[in-house]
């Protein structure tokens, strides 16, 4: 019987390497003997490597090759492997023409390259390398890729289900595996934002890369590539999971860091629920409460929330606000004043790698309904706690040092619109020609309707969500001088430098109703 049922799981492997279709990779019966199972994976292994090969290699050392941050020719190893699926689909067939034109065709280039002159010499090296993760039929497609001897590793993810000679995607792979796609990227970003922030905060400051928004655009670049679909997928054993992805520069010069995160496929053993810690601070009719990933700031009438009617802000009823853009783990909340004049309250929090974070109350609400948090003040680092001492807040450092946060909170504001969703974008509706000009020094343009409308004003930065960098407009109608929008809306750049506008609050003043908004680019 134990025979039988190898020859079996043999000639299943066989008729798996048959086309692209076939029933899931086999396993040997639980009742085989430990032999038997070894053989048996051995052929599905085997039956598996058959189904990728290579479509191009080149193994060589040459000479004369740029190394950029040398500035200077150097001898390095070139290793190419470039893979290929093993299957006569229309999908199989535009990968692998994919994959020839990304990567195949940049490194032909060495074949004429001449020979480094020392035999046996190691050096640099760059290439392509791939892995295959197998999920039943279904493979994770991994390409590893450098093109200079210096730079790190970059990956590359595909899945492709040889059952059905399809390709498909990251989230479907994920469903397979019985996962939530949205919940493992919202972990992805939170541990990619985490880790970008640590590191940052742990390096000198730059003035330049705030008045710039390079924070800014570095923890948008680090959200996006998080983004589920960006995500590669690594089966290293049964039943684990690592996904790999990467976050921004965390330092100047430095390039993107690799990020590895272990999920378990099979479900843990039941334990108590933990404890999950509540933070809370009230001041003066301003409330924040934080509970694990859920963080919200209150608002009530109260004498000192009455001063913002001379901004046309009126507190009547309790108002409870999610705070956006919260990616950290939180060990500490309190709230303080911005000294302006006036009652400008602002809500510091304190992440559990010492950096504080903080929520201006007041500048939120003058664009809109929406609370959104800032990015860190990474010079406001190593803290063990916050203090309200009056009416502002210090930071007490692990040192012993008390650092106040007012005048930091006050000139972080102070943060560029990054150049890279700077420029003119248009779109054409039911009401008409619209178009929006965004300049890297704040200054914003609207024009509404084929101009029948135009308006002019100021773009604040306020933070980054998933769906992308968060401004807050205002402008004025230019002609009559009183009229004046105001709204809260997250802009995303796609690669051919078209604008997703995704409206966190206030109306679209491009098309009404409407929550998302596509723009094109027309010019910088």
């Amino acid at each position: 019987m134990k025979h039988k049922r190898f020859a079996a799981v043999v000639l299943a492997a066989a008729l798996w390497l048959t086309g692209c279709g076939g029933a899931a990779a086999p396993a040997a019966p639980a009742s085989s003997g430990a032999a038997a199972k070894s053989t048996a994976s051995t052929a599905v292994q085997t039956a598996q490597k058959e189904r990728i090969t290579d479509q191009y290699t080149l193994e060589k050392d040459v000479s004369g090759v740029w190394e950029e941050d040398t500035g200077e020719y150097i001898s390095v190893h070139v290793s190419v492997h470039v893979p290929q699926l093993e299957c006569d689909s229309p999908d199989a067939a535009s990968i692998n023409d994919e994959l020839n034109d990304i990567y195949a065709a940049h490194f032909r280039e060495y074949e004429t390259y001449e020979e480094a002159g020392q035999p046996g010499s190691e050096y640099p090296q760059i290439g392509v390398g791939w892995d295959a993760y197998w999920y039943g039929d279904c493979v994770s497609l991994v390409v590893h890729y450098r093109y200079d001897g210096s730079a790190p590793w970059f990956y590359s993810g595909r899945c492709f289900d040889f059952a059905t000679g399809q390709q498909i995607t990251v989230a479907e792979m994920l469903q397979r595996m019985g996962l939530d796609p949205d919940t493992v990227q919202q972990q992805m970003q939170r541990q990619a934002m985490q880790a970008f922030d640590r590191e940052m905060a742990q390096g000198p400051y730059y003035e330049s890369w705030r008045l710039d928004g390079d924070f800014s655009q570095m923890r948008m670049d680090t959200l996006e590539c998080n983004e589920v679909e960006n995500l590669c997928l690594l089966l290293p054993e049964q039943n684990q999971l690592v996904i790999r992805s990467r976050y921004g520069p965390a330092s100047e010069g430095g390039g993107w860091q690799q990020l590895d995160v272990e999920i378990p496929l099979t479900p843990a053993a039941p334990t108590a629920p933990a404890d999950t810690p509540v933070l809370t601070d009230t001041y003066d009719g301003v409330q924040v409460q934080l509970e694990g990933t859920q963080a919200t700031i209150t608002l009530r009438p109260a004498q000192k929330t009455d001063q913002w009617g001379d901004f046309g802000i009126r507190v009547e009823q309790e108002h409870s606000y999610p705070i956006l853009g919260t990616y950290n783990e939180y060990v500490d909340v309190c709230i303080g004043e911005q000294e302006d004049g006036f009652f400008r309250p602002v809500v510091y929090l304190l992440t559990k790698d010492g950096v504080v974070e903080y929520v201006d109350v007041l500048r939120c609400l003058l664009f809109g309904e929406a609370m959104i948090c800032q990015n860190p003040i990474y010079i406001a680092n190593n803290g063990v706690a916050l203090e309200r001492s009056g009416s502002e807040v210090n930071l007490r450092r692990a040192d012993g040092s008390v650092l106040e946060l007012a005048p930091l909170s006050a000139e972080w504001n102070e943060q560029g619109i990054p150049y890279s969703i700077a420029g003119a974008y248009d779109y054409t509706g039911e009401t008409g020609w619209n178009w929006l000009d965004l300049r890297s020094d704040s200054i914003v343009q609207l024009g509404v309707q084929d101009n029948s409308r135009i308006y002019r004003g100021n773009a604040a930065y306020l933070g980054v969500v998933p769906e992308g960098m968060v401004l807050g407009i205002s402008a004025n109608e230019t002609e009559a001088g009183q009229s004046s929008i105001e709204f809260v809306a997250a802009f995303k750049i796609d690669m051919y430098n078209n604008l997703t506008l995704t409206m966190i609050a206030g109306q679209n003043p491009f098309a009404e109703g409407e929550t998302q908004l596509q723009m094109t680019y027309s010019c910088g």
